[in-house]
C-alpha cells in the first residue's frame, strides 16, 4: 500500500511515523516544505515542495496536485489541519486523511479565517485522527459536527525509552527537570520559579534543574533564573536528536511539564519520561491530565502555580518510596497504552479499512 504523507519533516513526530511505516511494509512518499534535522528512512522517498511560507501552502498546490496524479498513491495522509491539511484538501485526491496535532485546533482557530479553514479541511477529510480523547472533544467543538474521530497516540519506543543506570549522576540529591521547547506556551517560566522555591527551601541540598530544550525564550529564561539566584544549580542543555531524549531523562528523578496552552493536546514527553520510570508532576491543561493519572503515575497541579507544583517536588524529594512507586506504575501504564508499536499498528489498521 502506497501513502502519501504531506507533513512537517522538521517534526519530528512526522518523521517517527513515515520511519514506522516503511518499516512495517507501507510504501511511503513524504512531501514536505521544510527540512529535519532528524533521521528519515532512507526507504522513505522524499520529495521537497518548492515554496516556502509564508505563501507556500497556497503556491504549492499545483506542483502537489500534478505530484499526486502522478504518483497515485492509495491514500494521501496530511499532519495538521491548517496548512498541510488545506495543501492535501485542495489536492483534489482522495481517500484522505487529516491528523490533528494541536495547536491547530486549539491556537490557529483564534484566527477567523484560519478558523475557518480548518473546519472545512477537516469536514472535507475521509478520516480524521487525533492524539488524545480530549482534543478528539475539542475538534467536535470547533465544527459543531458530530465526527467519528479516531484515536492515534504518539506512542513511545518503551525499549528505547526505559532504565539507564549509567546516565545516573550520584553527586546529586534530587535532580528535576524537562524536555521541551522554550516557548511561553510550555511554561517552562514555571517550572524555573517552582525550581528556585524549592530550593530556597531546602538550600542545603545539591540539587539541579535540566532544561533539554531550544526555543525563543531560551534568553529570557537564563535571565530569570539569574534574576531568581538559581542559574548555577540549572543546566540549559539545548535541542538534542530525538535518540538522545531518554540519556538525559535518565539523569532525573522528577519529570514537569507545567505547560499554560490546551494546545498541550497529548504530551508525549510525558509519556516517554514515564517510559523511564519517572513519576511526573503536570499541569491540568489539555492531554496532560489525560495521560497522568494523579496520585498513581505522578501528579497533576494547577495551571499557572509554580507554588502547588514546588509543594510536589517537595513531596516527592520527602518520599522516595513512593517517588520509586509512582515511577515503575508509569512506566506500566506507558507498556500498557501507549507503547509505540501498539499506535503504529492502531494507523496502519485505519489505512486497510480505506
Amino acid at each position: 500500500m502506497h501513502i502519501a504523507i504531506i507533513g512537517s519533516i522538521f517534526s519530528i513526530h512526522v518523521v517517527r511515523w513515515v520511519n514506522a511505516l516503511v518499516d512495517r511494509g507501507f510504501k511511503i512518499t513524504l512531501f514536505s516544505m521544510h527540512n529535519t534535522i532528524e533521521e528519515v528512512d532512507p526507504r522513505v522517498r522524499f520529495i521537497k515542495l518548492p515554496f516556502r511560507n509564508p505563501y507556500g501552502y497556497i503556491l504549492n498546490v499545483i506542483y502537489l496536485r500534478f505530484k499526486i496524479n502522478e504518483l497515485k498513491p492509495d491514500i494521501i495522509h496530511s499532519f495538521y489541519a491548517f496548512g498541510y491539511g488545506f495543501l492535501g484538501r485542495l489536492s483534489g485526491y482522495s481517500p484522505h486523511i487529516i491528523s490533528v496535532l494541536g495547536s491547530d485546533i486549539y491556537d490557529d482557530i483564534k484566527n477567523k479565517v484560519y478558523k475557518k479553514v480548518i473546519i472545512k479541511n477537516i469536514e472535507k477529510a475521509d478520516i480524521v485522527c487525533s492524539t488524545s480523547n480530549i482534543m478528539a472533544q475539542q475538534i467536535q467543538n470547533v465544527t459543531k459536527k458530530d465526527l467519528e474521530i479516531r484515536i492515534t497516540p504518539f506512542g513511545v519506543d518503551v525499549e528505547k525509552f526505559s532504565v539507564i543506570p549509567e546516565s545516573k549522576d550520584n553527586d546529586y540529591e534530587l535532580t528535576v527537570g524537562t524536555v521541551k521547547l522554550l516557548e511561553d506556551k510550555y511554561g517552562i517560566d514555571i517550572l524555573i520559579k517552582s525550581f528556585a522555591l524549592f530550593t530556597k527551601k531546602f538550600s542545603n541540598i545539591k540539587t539541579r534543574l535540566i532544561i533539554v530544550g531550544h526555543g525563543s525564550k531560551r534568553d529570557e529564561l537564563i535571565l530569570l533564573a539569574k534574576r531568581l539566584n538559581i542559574y548555577e544549580k540549572c543546566e540549559f542543555v539545548g535541542a538534542v536528536k530525538h535518540n538522545e531524549v531518554p540519556y538525559w531523562l535518565n539523569k532525573l528523578d522528577i519529570f514537569l511539564a507545567l505547560s499554560r496552552l490546551h494546545s498541550e493536546s497529548f504530551g508525549v514527553s510525558v509519556i516517554e519520561a514515564m517510559s523511564c520510570k519517572l513519576p511526573v508532576i503536570v499541569s491540568n491543561v489539555g492531554g496532560l491530565k489525560e495521560v497522568t493519572k494523579n496520585g498513581k503515575t505522578g501528579f497533576i497541579v494547577p495551571n499557572e502555580d509554580p507554588f502547588e507544583a514546588a509543594k510536589k517536588i517537595e513531596y516527592l524529594y520527602k518520599n522516595p518510596e513512593q517517588r520509586n512507586e509512582l515511577g515503575e506504575n508509569a512506566r506500566s501504564e506507558v507498556v500498557l497504552k501507549y507503547s509505540w508499536n501498539q499506535s503504529v499498528q492502531i494507523m496502519s489498521n485505519i489505512y486497510r479499512l480505506l
